[in-house]
């Protein structure tokens, strides 16, 4: 009994639970239960998800394609680096300049001679001048002819506001190795020195010491270190006191250029990337170079490792000469020589002795020097020129020659029909003594040589 008893209990207990489920089957499962799962389910697996969506460690990177990689991968440019050197002809300033430029109160005003000029030596990085005039003080005494004063020729010695105006229209080095160096003597020459350094300008070719005239004067521009060394043939018959052999640099007529040879070596060893040699040299009125040796000089100064020869002291413009010389490694050398720039400024003037017009007229000479900074290779990649002219009528302003002739009227220089007619045939006239030794086509030669460098830069031959 006892069994069917609890048979028919288990029987009303499961039709019981039956009916509930049908009943709440709407309402399935509780809230409670609702509420309970969510807060300790259902949220926290779908955090758990949002986590592993943002930060997968484990997703691989795209792969990147080798041609991608290669353009990636660039050549680095060749560092070609460029200066610019502007250099003059001989600067003189005679008594009547002087007279001129004097305005008040023993003071001088040289400007209007170079602010026409101004903007081509300003656009250098260097501008080399060839001052013949001693800035020395009044009361320093000639050795010559026992001067003392501010005097021209024979023996110059000029305010020191000449130079100031100099150097401030663009001339910052001078040579003073010519043969006025000493018109003042040592003291003198060791008085311009510091007055041209005073004002920030270099000087070579004269100096105050030993040690200066053994090591050569290397300009550094941009890289590029340029070595300019400088020599005159005489002294007008001065002498360099005993025990002050440095303070000039005298080669007596360039006989025995052997000293120059070891100062062009040395300069190389000093590292300096070109060498510019000035020579105070040859006869004062000729379109050529007399004597000729001095172009077998020129060419032996080449051959022991110079770059470019400046002529200055005669008067007059003389030709340009090219050399070519193949080095070690089969390439080709170019270096050029401009035996005369003649006068950039002065009162000499045809009929005032030398019953000539050419020693009016100057070279401007304009030379672009680049250096491959990752293979040392340095060489002229660019020259040209303009011819100048001494305006002795108008504050002797010196005046660019085809700038004028290109001008609208000749009124705008202050000339006359009858001076711009001059201009232009001594211009022409200039033109042909500068291509005498076949420059134009030597230059073509040498920019040839100079466009192989670039192409050789960049293709890393």
């Amino acid at each position: 009994m006892r069994r069917v008893y609890f048979i028919i209990l288990a029987v009303g207990l499961l039709f019981l639970s039956f009916n509930l489920g049908m009943t709440t089957a709407g309402n399935y499962p509780p809230e409670t239960l609702l509420d309970l799962v969510n807060l300790q389910g259902f949220e926290e697996t779908e955090t758990v998800e949002e986590t592993i969506d943002t930060e997968d460690p484990e997703t691989p990177e795209e792969p990147v394609l080798e041609e991608e990689k290669e353009e990636e991968v660039k050549e680095p440019e060749p560092d070609l680096r460029t200066a610019k050197m502007v250099t003059t002809g001989n600067i003189i300033a005679h008594l009547l300049q002087i007279h001129q430029a004097e305005i008040a109160n023993g003071e001088y005003d040289f400007s209007p001679s170079f602010e026409v000029v101004a903007p081509y030596l300003q656009d250098a990085d260097l501008t080399v001048g060839d001052l013949e005039v001693m800035q020395a003080s009044k009361d320093i005494v000639s050795p010559g002819n026992g001067l003392t004063g501010y005097t021209g020729y024979p023996e110059f010695n000029a305010p020191p506001e000449f130079s100031e105006a100099l150097f401030e229209a663009g001339i910052n080095i001078f040579t003073l190795a010519n043969n006025h160096a000493l018109d003042r003597g040592l003291e003198g020459l060791q008085m311009t020195i510091e007055h041209l350094r005073n004002l920030g300008a270099s000087t070579f070719g004269a100096y105050l010491n030993q040690n200066e005239h053994d090591k050569p004067l290397i300009i550094e521009v941009d890289g590029i270190n340029i070595a300019l060394l400088g020599y005159t043939y005489g002294l007008n018959g001065n002498v360099i006191p005993r025990g002050h052999e440095y303070s000039v640099n005298l080669i007596p007529d360039f006989e025995d250029i052997s000293p120059i040879i070891a100062d062009i070596e040395a300069a190389r060893s000093h590292g300096a990337d070109l060498v510019a040699v000035f020579n105070h040299w040859g006869a004062e009125t000729s379109h050529e170079p007399q004597p000729q040796r001095l172009r077998e000089i020129a060419e032996e100064f080449v051959e022991a490792g110079a770059d470019l020869i400046i002529g200055g002291h005669p008067k007059y413009i003389q030709p340009f000469e090219w050399f070519f010389f193949e080095e070690e490694d089969g390439s080709e050398r170019a270096a050029l020589a401009i035996y005369s720039q003649g006068s950039f400024i002065s009162n000499q003037h045809e009929g005032d002795g030398f019953n000539s017009i050419y020693n009016e007229f100057g070279l401007l000479l304009d030379i672009d020097i680049t250096k491959n900074l990752d293979s040392k290779e340095t060489w002229i990649s660019g020259m040209d020129y303009e011819i100048t002219w001494v305006h002795r009528e108008w504050r002797h302003r010196v005046l660019p020659v085809s700038e004028v002739l290109s001008s609208a009227s000749p009124k705008d220089y202050n000339l006359t029909g009858y001076d711009f007619d001059r201009l232009r045939k001594i211009y022409d006239f200039s033109v042909d003594v500068l291509n005498y030794y076949n420059h134009e086509e030597d230059k073509a030669r040498a920019m040839a040589i100079s466009e192989r460098l670039y192409h050789k830069a960049y293709d890393k031959e």
